[in-house]
């Protein structure tokens, strides 16, 4: 009679991949994508080294796959509001608030990960690298199509919409580090409204 096979040893996988997912997102939001190491999410999580590795291959591997649950969670959200068929002011100001909301009543850390990934995306790895590269792509496209419906609605004013698309990401990430540097929140707004508001035709434009 044939024998059944014996069952395959070995470790049963204990790494709750998502726990280790958000963990390291929280951190390195915190307190910044590079001052976090493996050692310490491992610690928070009691995922070990060795299982952080067989899951992400890599500290890069980590950090890519954190980028893409923040994309979800966040920059998915804010390209949501800039793609919806509405009048430009309103756009604005759904971006604004989106961009100043609560952190505190909402139980994030300030500021933006995809930001401060791409400030120090020299000490970061190739696939994050690539990733980072891919949302920026996917956000400057999302603005550049909503500038351009906005202007055939003739309510933004007539500069190259590339370059407008570039001034929107410069004062989302200008907002963002603000943020982080405790510049009050109604101010941030007020900087926005302005810097926003000024791309706008005066009939258009949003008010202060």
């Amino acid at each position: 009679m044939d024998q059944k096979p014996s069952p395959t040893r070995g470790r049963p996988k204990l790494l709750d991949r998502e726990q280790v997912l958000q963990t390291a997102l929280i951190e390195y939001w915190a307190k910044g994508p590079t001052n976090v190491s493996i050692g310490e999410i491992c610690k928070q999580t009691g995922a070990s080294k060795p299982g952080v590795y067989r899951e992400f291959g890599s500290d890069d591997g980590l950090k890519s796959n954190v980028l893409e649950a923040y994309r979800s969670f966040v920059i998915q959200p804010l390209i949501d509001i800039i793609v919806k068929d509405q009048p430009a002011a309103e756009t604005i100001d759904a971006i604004i608030g989106f961009m100043t909301q609560d952190r505190t009543a909402l139980g994030i850390p300030d500021g933006c990960l995809f930001v401060m990934m791409r400030a120090q995306s020299e000490h970061l790895g190739p696939s994050t690298c690539d990733k980072l590269n891919k949302v920026r792509h996917d956000l400057l496209a999302a603005y550049s199509a909503w500038i351009e419906r906005a202007k055939l609605h003739g309510e933004f004013i007539d500069i190259p919409t590339d370059i407008a698309a570039l001034l929107l990401d410069m004062q989302h990430g200008g907002a963002m580090r603000m943020q982080r540097e405790g510049v009050p929140r109604e101010t941030i707004e007020s900087v926005l409204r302005f810097a926003l508001g000024a791309l706008m035709f005066r009939d258009n434009a949003i008010r202060p």
